[in-house]
C-alpha cells in the first residue's frame, strides 16, 4: 500500500469515482447530484489543494483532499491553527484493510509537518465507519462545530496536534 499526492500521471476520475462509490455505498446516504459531481471532481480540487490517494498494487483505492488552512477555498472551519481533509472515500471493496487509517494517519503527519494545532473534519452521520476510525485515533466529536447543510447534519470532530 502507498499513500502519497495525486500526480499528473494518476487517473483523477478514478479517484473521483472511488470517492463517489464511497459515499452511494453509504446506508441513508442523502443523494444530491451537484455534490456527486462535487465529490468526483479530483482533478479540480488537486489544483487548489492537495489530493492525496491510497494505491494498492497500481490502483487507486481510496481518496482524500488535505486542506493545510484557512486560506484554502476548500477550508470549512473558522480556525486559523487548524488543518483539515474532505471528500474522503476508500473503494467499498477495499475498505476494512487499513487505506483509510493509512490516509488519515497521513494528514495527521502533514498537519504536524506545517505547525498545525489542530486538525478538523466533518463526517456524515451514515459514516459510522469513520466515525470509528477518528475515535480510535484520538479525534474528539466538537457539536460546537457541527454544521447543517440544507438539513444534512455534518458531525465535527477534532485531533489537537
Amino acid at each position: 500500500m502507498q499513500i502519497r499526492r495525486l500526480v499528473a500521471t494518476d487517473d483523477a476520475a478514478r479517484a473521483g469515482r472511488v470517492v463517489q462509490a464511497a459515499y452511494l455505498a453509504l446506508d441513508g446516504y442523502p443523494f444530491d447530484p451537484e455534490y456527486h459531481d462535487k465529490l468526483g471532481d479530483v482533478a479540480g480540487r488537486a489544483a487548489e489543494a492537495d489530493v492525496v490517494v491510497g494505491v494498492i498494487d497500481q490502483d487507486i483505492v481510496g481518496c482524500l483532499t488535505f486542506v493545510p488552512g484557512v486560506d484554502n477555498p476548500h477550508y470549512d472551519f473558522d480556525d486559523p491553527q487548524g488543518a483539515s481533509f474532505r471528500y474522503f472515500g476508500i473503494d467499498p471493496t477495499t475498505q476494512g484493510r487499513g487505506v483509510g487509517e493509512a490516509m488519515v494517519t497521513w494528514c495527521i503527519d502533514e498537519a504536524r509537518r506545517l505547525g498545525r494545532a489542530r486538525l478538523r473534519i466533518h463526517t456524515l452521520v451514515a459514516m459510522t465507519g469513520a466515525q470509528r476510525l477518528y475515535a480510535r485515533l484520538g479525534f474528539t466529536r466538537t457539536v460546537e462545530h457541527d454544521e447543517d447543510w440544507d438539513g444534512i447534519a455534518g458531525l465535527a470532530y477534532v485531533l489537537d496536534l
